[in-house]
């Protein structure tokens, strides 16, 4: 790489946190700094935060797949049909198509712990209209919906400040993995418990908007912990020294999490292999969530059992991720394989769709929710960590990562509205139709992580994904990796002249894992954020025929 390109790169990325930088600098300078005489942050203060920021989502997750839970009382309850409960679930993934985005500048210029009392705020605010909508016979669809845009609003990005928060207090490889593992354990607790206890408290208490209400006490809880998380943030950064992971990797550094401006150029910017990335997530996780809206439902049709035995059944795929995903987290801390975890979650996600499509039997059916379990344990945590591991500059992770959740929004609005018009057209209300749907997601997804883990172990995936490269080995051995791959790279890119010897180690894994300066590569990206734009863009159309679909069909049962 030359000292150009270098120095290109690092106007771009970094050039308001050199000016920065110069500022401490020449302010060091005039007054001394006293953040040298502050200890080192103690564990249990880590540990803290940890936990804190863990309860920031309890409340939300718990409440999340409630409704979902309850489909079939409340398509009786609220008198709609199939494609007006797919509209109802997918609004809250058509507010995040955008608003992610949005959402994820602002918590790269304010730091988590702000967000996440504000987004955990919304949350609670609308857990209580959703509550209220159902509460004293008003059973109201459109109030309903309007509390789940309400909480779409903070639900949407409140997991993207928690990881925020990880990525600050934690550096790559150690020990962020591992807390964002301990994030996605505490999440498949409150969703399990919520989840499994959603059908037996509505019958059991009489109303169906109970187990809406004790969702929006445990969101005050959330609430709470998140006004905790923000305090405490300051009490550390003002009585210890926190040292600052978020910050580029050549530029250590304490005090705040703040990035420069926003720059829709940062999106521009985002290398290729983040866009493999995010186009597996668009299926692998989409087709994994959005498999949740119809999961209750399918356990008892496919077992003829009701709503309760339904429900538990339903929930049991959350019950092997609480136990398996810090381990996963430790794992990943330790030996790397970001690229191997991803495919193979996906091939688990289609085990199960297959098991589902192609058996009837009851057997069958619980070893499908096995590997659906196992599918969902092994994708949360490599998919936020891997995101941090592959793009050039960290204090951009939450737009980074607001990119992947934006289309993955998109993708589960086109997958949710297409199964609950397919489940319309069936005589029987069956969702054996459906499944097919999910197991061409499945197929996508393994097709992609594939050919990404193939880049990993070739000659050419190394030259143009080194990032690929990167994340599978382990953290001890990337300094060693980034340079065989710096030498691969002389190869690849041949007009950039001649080399700068000087550049340091960490200078020239930012340079691997930042764009190729390439016509080629160039292109690709524009490919791939047009084909983003158009997943985003598909869904708001079928959203709206969606809710074309849903009157039509409540217009004809009249």
């Amino acid at each position: 790489m030359s000292t150009a390109s270098i120095r290109s790169i690092n106007a771009v990325q970094v050039a308001p946190a050199d000016v920065e930088s110069k500022d401490e600098h020449q302010s060091s300078i005039s007054v001394p700094s006293y953040s040298s005489v502050k200890p080192k942050l103690p564990l249990r203060w880590q540990v803290a935060m940890i936990v804190l920021t863990c309860m920031c989502t309890f409340g939300h997750h718990w409440s999340d797949n409630v409704v979902t839970t309850l489909k079939t009382t409340i398509k009786h309850e609220l008198k709609i049909n199939n494609s007006e409960f797919a509209t109802l679930v997918s609004v809250t993934n058509l507010v995040n198509t955008f608003l992610c985005i949005a959402v994820g500048f602002v918590i790269d210029k304010f730091g988590g712990p702000l967000l996440s009392a504000i987004l955990a705020a919304f949350c609670l605010a609308g857990f209580a209209v959703e509550a209220g909508a159902t509460t004293n016979g008003l059973n109201s669809y459109h109030v309903l919906m309007v509390g789940k845009i309400i909480t779409a609003i903070g639900g949407g990005s409140i997991d993207n400040a928690q990881h925020k928060i990880f990525t600050t207090y934690f550096a790559p490889g150690n020990g962020f993995a591992l807390s964002i593992g301990f994030i996605w354990s505490m999440a498949n607790v409150a969703q399990y418990v919520g989840q499994s206890t959603a059908n037996v408290m509505s019958k059991n208490l009489g109303s169906y908007s109970w187990p809406l209400w004790i969702g929006t006490i445990i969101g005050l809880f959330s609430f709470l912990c998140a006004i905790c998380v923000f305090i405490l943030d300051k009490y550390l950064r003002s009585h210890y020294e926190v040292v600052d992971y978020c910050k580029r990797s050549d530029q250590p550094g304490t005090g705040s999490v703040k990035a420069g401006t926003f720059h829709w150029s940062v999106v521009r910017q985002m290398p290729l292999t983040l866009w493999f990335v995010v186009f597996f997530a668009a299926f692998q996780t989409a087709g994994v969530a959005s498999f949740v809206s119809v999961s209750t439902q399918f356990a008892q049709q496919r077992l003829e059992k009701g709503a309760v035995v339904g429900g538990w059944v339903s929930s049991f795929y959350l019950l092997l991720p609480i136990g398996l995903t810090p381990f996963m987290g430790m794992f990943i801390d330790a030996y790397g394989r970001r690229v191997t975890i991803l495919f193979l979650s996906g091939c688990m996600f289609l085990i199960s769709m297959l098991l589902l499509q192609f058996s009837q039997t009851v057997p069958t059916f619980i070893c499908a929710y096995v590997f659906y379990a196992l599918a969902q344990s092994i994708t949360s945590a490599p998919q936020v960590e891997i995101v941090r591991s592959i793009i050039p500059d960290p204090r951009y992770y939450a737009t980074a990562f607001a990119i992947k959740k934006s289309i993955v929004q998109g993708s589960t609005i086109i997958i949710v509205t297409a199964t609950g018009k397919l489940q319309d057209l069936s005589p029987t209300d069956s969702l054996k139709s459906t499944v097919t749907v999910w197991l061409v997601y499945a197929f996508v997804s393994v097709l992609i992580s594939g050919v990404l883990l193939g880049a990993c172990y070739t000659s050419l995936g190394q030259r143009y994904l080194p990032a690929a490269r990167l994340s599978q080995v382990r953290p001890q051995h990337v300094e060693r990796e980034v340079e065989r791959l710096w030498e691969l790279r002389r190869h690849t890119v041949t007009e950039e002249g001649e080399r700068d010897e000087s550049v340091t180690p960490k200078q020239k894994e930012a340079v691997l894992k930042s764009p190729v300066p390439s016509s080629v590569s160039l292109c690709a990206r524009w490919v791939a954020l047009g084909a983003g734009f158009t997943i985003v863009l598909i869904a708001w159309v079928i959203f709206g025929v969606g809710i074309e679909w849903g009157d039509h069909a409540s217009a004809t049962r009249e």
